[in-house]
């Protein structure tokens, strides 16, 4: 299992915003920080201003901070913000109609249920003050 380079990426950016102690961060200091294309950047922004982590200002001295305490944002908001087509970590139904053929008598399912959760847990557990 990988994280996408997206959420790597979204934390950097996260990380950056946050050593401007609540003053405006604007894109191009955060992408020649931390080596992230600005094109790249400004997707992941917009995803994460689209889920209330991230607030921007316009205009000279403008840029992003953050939109909470970092206390309360985990890391699994900031990687549901992201990769919101990967909310499952391990996918145990691929195959016709959402379902695999062994489905029904699978003895294993139910450990893919439990790990999905507890990974979901550890993740909501962790927040954005943790990593500053």
């Amino acid at each position: 299992m990988n994280f996408t380079i997206k959420t790597e990426y979204a934390l950097r950016a996260l990380q950056e915003i946050l050593t401007g102690n609540g003053e405006p961060v604007n894109r191009k200091q955060i992408s020649a920080n931390q080596n992230i294309s600005e094109s790249f950047l400004e997707k992941i922004c917009l995803d994460l201003k689209k889920n209330n982590i991230l607030k921007s200002k316009k205009g000279p001295g403008g840029g992003f901070v953050i939109s909470r305490e970092p206390k309360n944002i985990s890391f699994w908001d900031i990687y549901r913000a992201v990769d919101l087509q990967n909310i499952e970590f391990i996918d145990c139904y691929p195959g016709i109609n959402g379902k695999c053929e062994l489905h029904n008598k699978c003895q294993i399912k139910d450990i893919w249920t439990q790990f999905n959760l507890k990974l979901r847990e550890s993740m909501s557990n962790i927040t954005l003050a943790d990593i500053s």
